[in-house]
């Protein structure tokens, strides 16, 4: 499977520090979403739990 080339960027909102914004880029498609800093911290879980599965 050929890979497509991926841009994430991941900001804090100035006004809410618990409010994160992220955009994801592609030749084909950008998407920009906020979350809670709770929903990032779940997310983060679940990443590090999928790298580490065997």
């Amino acid at each position: 499977m050929p890979e497509v080339p991926m841009e994430i960027r991941i900001r804090r909102i100035q006004h809410n520090k618990n409010l994160f914004e992220f955009i994801i880029t592609t030749p084909s498609l950008r998407t920009q979403f906020r979350l809670p800093r709770e929903q990032v911290n779940e997310l983060r879980i679940l990443i590090e739990k999928a790298l580490t599965a065997k």
